[in-house]
């Protein structure tokens, strides 16, 4: 089914944009269901369940909070976001800063979205090992080749929609679970309001890990960087307008709470009918146990694609945020900046293989779900969280603060990691509580510090970097007239008569496909017929100087207004 949707998809794809932000064109409802269904993994339904019952109420600021916030706080900032015509952060970055920051911020989105695709391989191969016994190498294989087929031949259009199916599939496996629990535990004689009172009162405390500090430091570690991640952001500028991207991801955070009451209910029925775990692997496996301790094997199966549906909605998503960042950012950015769309679209499918085969192999050799996460997280959230955010609301930061951010943070967030995990060899808390969470709170504070610390010491961006984020300053530059077109002419005619329009919320976008012939071997570079793409863009920009390359020649804009996807770009199609 999943590839049936993949390859209608593919029917719609006539570029880029198109293969990355499914041609900007979604609703709210496709938007809150795959937004929540990118964020609830087959690890997250176990994750979450074997918190709530190793820890109880107060788990809910290592996971639950901050997943449910994250999508609040991006729907709040989605105004901010929509209007700026990226198909990456690493691009929005570069036409907020500078070219310099946008290749390390790459980097980093993409290391970040492979560690995140690497937990739903860790729970879709328990799935399959505790079910039916099969070899992890088998597991993460049949799921990455699933992937791969579907979002290589349908793009970030199959991607969205699959994800209507895969949310129902999953929601229905947690409602079940949570029945099912709840149905074994009163068949024991105890209800849910027993169960429940007979948890004690730390079960229920919510500030049981550390008081209020403590799930302070829990939503510092976790909170910014699921924020900056970019996965959600490029839901809203798929979006077809901003009303939409806001209210699907207010969707999406009632359709997550959903789920997790699921795994709340689960955790109490768990609770009466095994023994308490003592660690975090034997609490998550609990969920895997009630289903195959009382499941025949025809409802088993049915569960099992639940599961897999909840582990391939997020693997697809965070595959295809990951080969973006490489495409955009690093490929077409500075290594083919000429490509045609054609061979750019090619280069699409080819990354999105890649990322699922380096995401499936780490999962491999990985075991523990909540790490993988909480070491992306944070090295996303001291990397970048600063620089991004930072970006949208104050002027005065500039590439030099960035980029310090991103060296400072990021790199002192990962040799932190490396310390703990290859010369410690024990969580970082050990040696003191503010060092929680591999450190987040050193990393973060260097991010911020040297953010604003040499923002400040060095020259402001220039006015054309900040006009797309400020209206004042957009208006400063953009108060010329718009040239005036003589509508009655026949060349207006023509050219009217050859656009595409097409209607998606409250905007309008028009396509308009110009041929190219050539009037003598002298017009290209090597006398083939073909578009010499650099030197008309170099041409064009220097000869006219409202046309303007934020991003790479691959793009040349007529900058007119402070809303850059109301104003004409150029792009490159094909050699013709």
């Amino acid at each position: 089914v999943l590839l049936g949707i993949g390859l209608y998809s593919s029917r719609q794809q006539k570029s880029v944009t198109d293969f990355w932000l499914a041609g900007r064109e979604l609703g709210p409802i496709i938007i809150g269901f795959s937004a929540a269904s990118a964020w609830i993994t087959a690890s997250a339904l176990l994750l979450a369940t074997g918190l709530f019952l190793l820890i109880g109420v107060g788990s809910i600021w290592i996971w639950v909070f901050p997943n449910i916030a994250g999508l609040l706080i991006i729907a709040a900032i989605s105004g901010r976001i929509k209007n700026i015509p990226a198909l990456t952060q690493p691009e929005l970055m570069e036409i907020r800063y500078d070219p310099t920051i946008r290749a390390p911020v790459a980097i980093a989105v993409t290391i970040m979205m492979i560690l995140f695709s690497v937990t739903d391989f860790i729970g879709f191969k328990l799935v399959l090992g505790t079910f039916f016994g099969i070899d992890p190498f088998y597991a993460v294989a049949l799921m990455a080749v699933s992937v791969a087929l579907y979002v290589t031949v349908g793009g970030f259009r199959a991607v969205v929609w699959t994800d209507i199916l895969q949310y129902i599939l999953l929601a229905g496996l947690a409602v079940y679970v949570a029945s099912l629990a709840l149905d074994l535990s009163a068949g024991k004689g105890t209800s849910l309001m027993v169960a429940a009172s007979s948890l004690g009162a730390e079960w229920w405390d919510p500030l049981l890990l550390g008081g209020l500090l403590g799930a302070l430091v829990f939503l510092v570690a976790l909170l910014p960087g699921w924020v900056a991640e970019q996965d959600p952001w490029q839901k809203i500028w798929a979006a077809r307008d901003g009303r939409s991207a806001k209210s699907g991801l207010v969707l999406a955070s009632f359709l997550l709470a959903l789920v997790y009451l699921c795994c709340f209910l689960t955790a109490i029925g768990l609770s009466v009918l095994y023994p308490r775990p003592s660690g975090e692997v034997e609490a998550e496996m609990l969920y895997l146990r009630i289903i195959s301790d009382n499941v025949p094997g025809w409802l088993l199966a049915l569960l099992t694609i639940g599961f897999a549906a909840a582990s391939m909605s997020c693997t697809d998503t965070f595959a295809t945020s990951a080969a973006s960042c490489v495409s955009r950012d690093l490929v077409q950015r500075h290594l083919r900046p000429a490509a045609t769309m054609k061979e750019m679209l090619v280069i699409n499918r080819i990354l999105v293989v890649i990322m699922i085969i380096i995401s499936a192999s780490i999962a491999l050799h990985a075991t523990s779900i909540v790490d993988a996460v909480i070491i992306a997280t944070v090295i996303g959230t001291t990397s970048y969280f600063f620089p991004i955010i930072g970006g949208l609301y104050w002027k005065r930061a500039n590439r030099w603060g960035a980029m310090a951010a991103l060296i400072a943070g990021g790199g002192t967030q990962i040799l932190l990691v490396a310390y703990e995990q290859f010369w410690l060899a024990k969580p970082l808390d050990s040696i003191s509580p503010y060092l929680t969470e591999h450190g987040v709170l050193v990393g973060l504070t260097l991010s911020a510090l040297f953010f604003v610390g040499v923002s400040l010491a060095t020259k402001p961006e220039p006015d054309i970097h900040l006009a797309p984020f400020f209206p004042e300053i957009a208006e400063k530059i953009f108060s010329r007239d718009l040239p005036r077109v003589d509508r009655k002419s026949a060349r207006y005619q023509d050219v009217v008569f050859q656009i595409d329009e097409k209607i998606a919320g409250e905007r309008s976008h028009l396509n308009l496909a110009v041929g190219h012939s050539v009037a003598g071997e002298a017009r290209t570079v090597d006398g083939t017929g073909k578009l010499p793409w650099e030197r008309f863009v170099a041409m064009i920009t220097q000869k006219y100087p409202v046309w303007f390359t934020p991003t790479g020649s691959h793009i040349v804009y007529r900058l007119s207004q402070a809303d850059m996807l109301s104003c004409v770009k150029m792009v490159r199609g094909d050699d013709s």
